[in-house]
């Protein structure tokens, strides 16, 4: 039997034989012929009877039926009308062969011819796919499959199929002279054979090209008995669907034609990437290296984020490890012994043994999580190699896998720190000196840890100084360095509180008195941070407390530079950190900047004796973001805190900014006086930059009373010793009780106060300190009618000592101390008047006894005249008229 078509070329095929079943031949054009003949062929031989000749006992039967469709209604060739299918372009002078081109965007279905019916004899159809348009960069790669098992059956063998086997035969199970199909990669039958299958009754797997060609064969026998399983099972012929996926030209997944599957990739080139299985078939025997080159201080990463074998149930079952991924510690060249024990990581092949995989890294949100080394894989040298062989091909079964690779750089700069952590580092003088936080991803939360903290330190000489410049830093989202015009200090965003990340810039000036120089965030490549230490030894804490899966160095990192500077020597000799710590009662020093000021310019230490408060006098006001103009600040610290309790713009006039130690208004709040007159209900709220002055009555002191005032201050400041001491006692035991219910906090900041001048601004200001008190009264200690405060400064409700009283310099804001009512009428008078008015009175006195003895010496010279003038009267004879007036009687009485 035979059928032709109208317009048709002519195969010289044949059905022949018993037919069974459901056969149908669903035709391509409008009309069709069929033709039946019946072959007499007599005897040549009688002995051996010819098989092939036509027999009288023989019965020939044809039935059949027919029917016309319409073209809409054949879905199954044609696809349904909102998704018609691409059958491809018929080649002119060809039977059935085809041309699929950009099949991206169309819906491509390769049937056999007069698909879904019975396809004629002897003939052989190519189909070629090919992608022409492909993106910049990538990579088509062709693929045919079908997952239907009722769209594709090939007839295997030219006999009546008898068994309901459901299964696609591979390669040399193919018989070579019957049905097959067979997929080319490439496009032509010269290039490499993907699969030869035939039969079917069972999904086909991907078969893909390794790059836009793709030629499938189909060839049928001349003849074939027609014969299908009744009720139908399947259809004739086949149908394959056509994909096309675009990959990297420089990826993995991609192995050119003509080069072995083989890739390397350097750390210079790129310091991470992904690496995945071949994307397209390969053939038996092949294997795939990819081979990891670090630096000399880098090691490599690598982590699966998924790993499958993949069978294929349609083909034959393969061989035992068919597909083998082997990691190695180490460059394993290609073709190198790869079996060397002591370098392989790990080995896998068996479907029920897999690699570590990290699944949920790159999930997005919050259900990212990090990939620790214990879930991955880390070389100790400087390359890695995997090796995956395919020792049946693709065909059968295949693998599955993208694993991401990264460089990790191990380095870090300066020497380790004894007994530090494993990112402390120090630092002396260098050839190259540069520093840098670590970029060792292990260290950060995409490896698997939560918190980070380095500490750099910076030693060098003793005479010598240390010059910081940050270059750039990056501490997350949260953290912005802000610059304050007030203090003309860098602080972070967050007030350098706990549990934020931060760049903390600290030294000690003295010992376990630690000054923070600057808290730092962002900074950029143009705006760099520059800083010139106090001391020889500076520190660096770069902390990040808390970090989520997602952040590694690229969101926490610094870097900068440093250099080594000869301190002048009149620093290190004449103004050391010895010479710039002061104590007592009271004193006084001076800051500033200019030439010859290197001493005046470096910070002091106001140490607070007798447990006293600190009151500090500063010559000029408190500052703010817009209204100081010179170029300089006086901060005042209290000793080992981070920011200052007070920023005043140094001014040469007579204006004066007032602080207190840490404390004092809280020591005022919690201690009064009982029964003293100076109560907190009668004190004026001081804060550290403004006072108001209190009003106070005039009292009167006699010198008896101040001798025993003066008398008892000695027991009045003993008094005082005890309750600082008390509270100092209950104060840690509230801030550990504190600590241990709601976590760490920051411990009660120090008397001490730390005065620091910065900035360029020549001249010299005068600072100022008094320690005062303001001591409890204990009635079982102090004896009745007694104060224990007898030198009073009300404008602060403190406490002065004795010897700053009366001493001709105001202390008090309001200068109480040395007016009328503390020292008496002369006190209040200047010095110059009180000289002037003693010169006065003593010349007054010296004029009053010359003009006395100016008298008396005129008096005497008259009475020598006048005993002279009688003398000579005697001697003549006359006598005094007046004698009786100058010798009285005896008898007469006074």
């Amino acid at each position: 039997m035979q059928i032709e078509e109208l317009s048709r070329p002519l195969n010289a095929g044949f059905w022949c034989g018993t037919s069974w079943g459901h056969n149908v031949y669903y035709s391509e054009t409008t009309a069709i012929t069929l033709m039946l003949r019946v072959f007499n062929i007599s005897h040549t031989n009688q002995d051996m009877p010819n098989p092939g000749s036509f027999q009288q006992q023989d019965t020939i039967m044809l039935r059949l039926s027919y029917r016309f469709l319409r073209k809409e209604r054949a879905i199954l060739r044609y696809g349904k009308p909102y998704s018609p299918s691409y059958r491809g372009e018929d080649l002119p002078n060809s039977f059935c062969d085809k041309y699929f081109e950009n099949c991206d965007k169309k819906n491509c279905k390769i049937q056999s011819p007069n698909f879904p019916g019975m396809y004629p004899r002897n003939l052989t159809c190519y189909y070629h796919i090919r992608q022409t348009r492909v993106p910049e960069g990538k990579v088509a790669l062709v693929s045919v499959y079908q997952r239907n098992p009722h769209l594709i059956y090939i007839k295997d063998h030219n006999v009546p199929h008898m068994s309901r086997e459901k299964r696609l035969k591979v390669g040399a199970s193919c018989h070579t002279i019957y049905d097959y199909l067979v997929a080319f990669d490439g496009n032509t039958t010269r290039s490499p054979v993907l699969a030869k299958l035939c039969k079917g009754g069972a999904p086909l797997s991907s078969l893909i090209a390794s790059g836009p060609d793709l030629l499938l064969l189909f060839h049928a026998s001349p003849y074939d008995f027609p014969f299908q399983d009744s009720p139908r099972r399947r259809t004739f012929g086949f149908e394959l669907d056509v994909a096309v996926e675009f990959v990297d030209r420089e990826s993995t997944a991609y192995v050119r034609k003509g080069s072995e599957c083989e890739y390397q990739v350097n750390s210079q080139g790129q310091r991470s990437g992904y690496v995945q299985a071949s994307a397209h078939s390969l053939l038996p025997n092949t294997t795939c290296t990819w081979r990891l080159l670090a630096g000399n201080t880098e090691i490599v990463w690598l982590y699966f984020l998924h790993y499958r074998h993949v069978n294929h149930p349609e083909m034959p079952k393969p061989a035992k490890c068919s597909n083998t991924l082997s990691i190695y510690n180490g460059d394993i060249p290609l073709g190198s012994d790869t079996n060397s024990s002591s370098l392989l990581l790990g080995r896998f092949c068996k479907p029920d043994r897999l690699p570590r995989v990290c699944s949920e890294v790159h999930a997005p949100g919050p259900y990212s999580a990090p990939c620790s080394p214990m879930e991955s894989y880390v070389s100790a040298r400087p390359a890695m190699t995997l090796a995956l062989r395919y020792a049946a091909g693709t065909g059968p079964a295949h693998v599955e896998f993208l694993a991401r690779y990264e460089f990790v750089d191990i380095r870090q700069w300066g020497d380790p720190t004894p007994d530090g952590g494993p990112c402390d580092r120090t630092f002396s003088v260098r050839p190259d000196r540069l520093f840098a936080s670590p970029r060792d991803v292990f260290m950060f939360g995409r490896g698997g840890a939560k918190r980070l903290r380095c500490v750099y330190t910076f030693q060098v000489e003793p005479y010598q100084r240390v010059s910081l410049r940050i270059l750039r830093s990056k501490m997350g989202t949260e953290c912005n360095t802000v610059y304050r015009n007030s203090s003309r200090r860098y602080e972070c965003s967050h007030a350098g509180e706990s549990g934020h990340p931060a760049i903390k810039i600290r030294e000690e000036p003295w010992p376990n008195v630690p000054a923070e120089r600057a808290c730092l965030c962002n900074v950029t490549n143009g705006r760099p941070f520059n800083l010139v230490s106090y001391t020889n030894t500076i520190h660096i804490t770069f902390s990040v407390p808390y970090m989520s899966p997602t952040n590694d160095y690229d969101d926490y990192f610094f870097a900068g530079e440093y250099s080594v500077l000869e301190a002048p020597l009149e620093v290190t000799e004449g103004c050391n950190d010895t010479t710039r710590r002061l104590g007592g009662r009271y004193g006084n020093f001076t800051v500033g900047a200019g030439r010859g000021e290197l001493c005046a310019s470096l910070p002091r230490l106001i140490v607070a004796t007798d447990a006293s408060f600190l009151f500090m006098r500063v010559r000029g006001f408190a500052a703010t973001e817009d209204n100081c103009e010179v170029a300089s600040r006086i901060n005042v610290y209290a000793a080992g805190a981070a920011t200052p309790i007070a920023s005043i713009c140094p001014e040469r006039r007579d204006v004066y900014t007032h602080i207190f130690s840490s404390g004092w208004e809280d020591y005022e709040f919690n201690f009064q006086y009982e029964e003293d007159p100076f109560s907190y209900q009668n004190t004026t709220s001081l804060s550290t930059t403004s006072l108001s002055t209190s009003s106070l009555s005039t009292t009167s002191f006699s010198t008896t009373s101040l001798s025993t005032t003066t008398t008892l201050s000695t027991t009045t400041l003993s008094t005082t010793t005890l309750s600082t001491s008390s509270f100092s006692t209950t104060s840690m035991t509230t801030f550990l009780e504190d600590y241990e219910e709601e976590g760490p906090k920051e411990p009660p900041q120090s008397r001490d106060l730390f005065v620091e001048y910065i900035g360029n601004y020549s001249g010299r200001f005068l600072v100022t300190w008094i320690g005062i008190w303001r001591p409890l009264k204990v009635p079982s200690l102090m004896p009745s009618g007694v104060d224990p405060c007898p030198h009073r400064c009300p404008d602060i409700s403190a406490c002065l000592p004795e010897e700053l009283w009366c001493d001709g310099i105001p202390h008090c804001p309001s200068g109480s101390d040395e007016g009328a009512a503390a020292c008496g009428l002369l006190a209040t008078l200047p010095w110059v008047y009180l000289i002037a008015a003693g010169v006065l009175l003593l010349s007054l006195v010296s004029l009053f006894i010359a003009v006395v003895v100016h008298k008396r010496q005129s008096h005497t010279q008259k009475v020598v005249v006048a005993a002279a003038t009688a003398a000579v009267n005697n001697g003549t004879g006359m006598k005094s008229n007046t004698q009786d007036l100058l010798i009285p009687p005896e008898n007469d009485t006074w």
